[in-house]
């Protein structure tokens, strides 16, 4: 039945027509008074962390990190129940504190140097990077199906998305509609000016198949918890996670081959942009059993990486907060933070 069901959506957002009125995506198409404070107040910001030198403008950003921490009890409290299911008494109350403040910096950081991706282009870009693994581009490349790359909030994902479209690696990045259509443009506006497209998640599955098709990358933030119907029940830090079966049901269907990817700090500002091995799915295979390994196969490289370098992921999200049959209690406990 799950599988009917995933079929069944999948053919439905194939068939659905295009609309030929422009809407700007997201819930709030009418333009307020609020989203034009919300705007200029985001466009003051950019400009003066524009206007500063890198050092100080990462320093804004670990303002930001450190205010954030101290004001966000709530969040606290969710990252700390997910570092007790990721570390369980591996380490000690202390050493999960000291990574949940971390994160905390590292966000802060990341917003900061993400309005500063204006500030990168062809001519600098190589001196914000060191590149690790990229022969698995070239190789999907030549097999002409086109690549999935799968991330997760981790790092700087946009940085990521940057890069390789300044490489010239055709990037097709799934993202989630602004509310703000003022932001919304606005980040659009950043995401492709170098030449990379953003397909949005409501009714996606047609544009990424057609991505695909083009021999595109396409791109998916695979770490977040899933609540419709199609969700798969998929292991992550030992409990089982509604996942996307997403990439896993594309590369069954195209044959494009699946590669995990992560913009890991390195410092001063710069990452290093490191690729796993490509993941193929086996056309053989049953197809429902398929997608679940490549599923697990996904989960399991992600949440090698995060448990590499632990203070780089996004703990204060909600992994875990749908089960098989709805909401779980997993965030209702208490929690010392």
């Amino acid at each position: 039945m799950a599988q009917e069901n995933r079929e069944s959506a999948l053919a439905a957002e194939q068939e659905q027509p295009e609309s030929p009125v422009y809407r700007t995506p997201g819930p709030d198409q009418k333009v307020t008074l609020v989203h034009w404070i919300q705007y200029l107040a985001l466009r003051w910001i950019a400009f003066w962390v524009w206007l500063l030198p890198g050092p100080l403008a990462r320093l804004v950003g670990l303002g930001i990190g450190r205010l954030a921490h101290a004001l966000d009890k709530k969040h606290r409290k969710i990252a700390m129940l997910n570092l007790d299911q990721a570390f369980f008494d591996s380490k000690t109350d202390i050493e999960k504190q000291i990574i949940v403040q971390a994160c905390y910096d590292h966000f802060g950081l990341a917003i900061v140097e993400t309005l500063r991706l204006s500030l990168i282009h062809e001519g600098n870009f190589m001196q914000q990077v060191e590149l690790d693994n990229l022969g698995g581009f070239f190789e999907a490349r030549e097999k002409g199906k086109g690549l999935i790359l799968c991330t997760a909030h981790y790092g700087n994902w946009e940085m990521m998305n940057l890069v390789l479209g300044l490489m010239k690696i055709e990037m097709s990045v799934v993202a989630r509609p602004i509310d703000n259509p003022l932001v919304h443009d606005y980040l659009e506006r950043i995401r492709t000016r170098n030449g990379n497209r953003v397909i949005y998640k409501h009714k996606a599955v047609r544009k990424l198949l057609g991505a695909l098709k083009e021999n595109r990358v396409v791109g998916l933030v695979n770490d977040q918890n899933v609540h419709d119907r199609n969700k798969l029940m998929v292991e992550f830090f030992g409990r089982e996670a509604a996942t996307t079966p997403t990439p896993a049901a594309l590369a069954y269907k195209t044959g494009a081959p699946i590669i995990t990817g992560y913009a890991v700090p390195i410092g001063r500002g710069r990452y290093r942009l490191s690729f796993g091995d490509l993941l193929y799915a086996d056309p053989n295979a049953d197809k429902e059993a398929e997608i679940l390994r490549l599923s697990r196969e996904i989960n399991r490289r992600l949440e090698n990486q995060i448990m590499f370098n632990p203070p780089y992921w996004f703990w204060v999200h909600k992994r875990f907060k749908h089960g098989v049959d709805g909401e779980t209690d997993f965030y209702r406990r208490e929690r010392d933070v």
